[in-house]
């Protein structure tokens, strides 16, 4: 058993549970916005949407293993 019962207790960061969710707004809302300027929001959007998820899924990544660190 662990001398600091918080220290047992830590988990997935919050960043890291944020980030899948967050980054595919965000790489939507670019992807959106950058179709918009070279003229397919919609195609702009889904590339966007695409990246944002695999970015938030490294990002969720990262923090599982900071989090295994602890463990």
């Amino acid at each position: 058993m662990a001398a600091n019962p918080k220290e047992h207790a830590r988990g997935i960061p919050l960043w890291g549970g944020l980030a899948v969710p967050a980054c595919t707004l965000w790489g939507t809302l670019l992807g959106v916005l950058t179709g918009f300027v070279f003229g397919n929001m919609m195609i702009g959007g889904a590339i966007g949407a695409g990246l944002g998820v695999g970015i938030g899924i490294a990002v969720l990544a990262a923090a599982v293993v900071k989090a295994s660190h602890h463990v």
